[in-house]
């Protein structure tokens, strides 16, 4: 399945089912991205410019919470 038609079939779910494909996909996505600290930076940077400052701020929370200086693995 192409990138494109996953990404139409998938906002087509209903929020539920969602979040049941979320969490059958992101063990294997968050396994493949930790094996490189570039590509943790790419996914954090993918999240907050897609997500917006909400996300920002949420990834900024969490890296405090996690000991760093805020600004998650971002800033």
């Amino acid at each position: 399945m192409k990138a494109k038609e996953f990404a139409e079939q998938f906002k087509a779910l209903s929020k539920e089912d969602q979040m049941a494909v979320l969490r059958q996909i992101m063990p294997k996505f968050c396994e493949s991205m930790m094996g490189d600290p570039k590509d943790v930076r790419g996914m954090f940077s993918l999240l907050t410019e897609e997500c917006g400052e909400p996300m920002a701020n949420m990834i900024s929370v969490m890296g405090m919470m996690m000991g760093r200086k805020g600004g998650g693995c971002c800033g």
